[in-house]
This record gives structure tokens, C-alpha cells and sequence, in this order.
């Protein structure tokens, strides 16, 4: 493990700290950054309905309780952009690295393509 590595890890739909192959990543190389990011423009059509932001709630408290007791902290931001929230996070503690479970839409696969393109144009 390099104490130098610096990882951002992306929850999304994967709330979770076990069975979790990103976060499981990470924490072998170095400190880590769990970040969960909410963006309602970008919910569109999908804008999730009062019991789903409740069941969301709920998981989320669950999920920073369960990285508490392993020693990290999620961050918990609500941004107009997903994918500048993350390069703020990822200049912000000078991070190396970037993981995420992946998700498997086509919508998922386009965004992935817009943050790599972000990130290698120095964005």
C-alpha cells in the first residue's frame, strides 16, 4: 500500500461496504475519499419520488455509519454537475485515482465517457 495514493471512490447505486470491488480497491492502495454526489438537473424524467429520496436517506446514513467505523468519512454533495463535483474532489485532496462501481446503462456508459475526456483534458 503507497501512503502517497490518494482515491476518490464513487458510490452511485452501489451503497455499500461489503461486496464493494471500488471501495475494496482503493482502501489497498492508500487513504480514500468515499464521495456520493446528487445532481437533480441531471435526474431528468428520472427524478426519483418522495419515497425513494427517503429510501436514498436512509441508505446514506447507513452508508456513512458503516465508513465511520472503518475510518473514513463519506462526503455527501449536492451539485448542479456530477462530473465538475468530482474534479473538484479529485484536485481537492490531489487524488490519483478515481473508482467507481460500474453501472451497466447506456446513460451510465456515456457520462463514464464525458468524466475520462474531463479528466484527460486536464478538466
Amino acid at each position: 500500500m503507497s501512503s502517497d495514493s490518494r482515491t476518490v471512490v464513487w458510490f452511485r447505486r452501489d451503497l455499500r461496504v461489503d461486496d464493494n470491488p471500488a471501495l475494496a480497491t482503493a482502501a489497498k492502495e492508500g487513504s480514500v475519499l468515499p464521495v456520493f454526489i446528487w445532481c437533480p438537473k441531471e435526474e431528468g424524467q428520472f427524478y426519483p419520488g418522495r419515497v425513494s429520496r427517503w429510501w436514498l436517506k436512509q441508505s446514506l446514513m447507513h452508508l456513512k455509519q458503516s465508513l465511520r467505523s472503518l475510518g473514513a468519512d463519506l462526503l455527501l454533495i449536492k451539485a448542479e454537475s456530477t462530473i465538475e463535483a468530482l474534479l473538484e474532489c479529485i484536485h481537492a485532496i490531489g487524488a490519483t485515482k478515481l473508482v467507481y462501481n460500474h453501472l451497466y446503462g447506456p446513460s451510465e456508459r456515456k457520462f463514464i465517457i464525458r468524466i475520462v475526456v474531463s479528466r484527460a483534458t486536464g478538466g
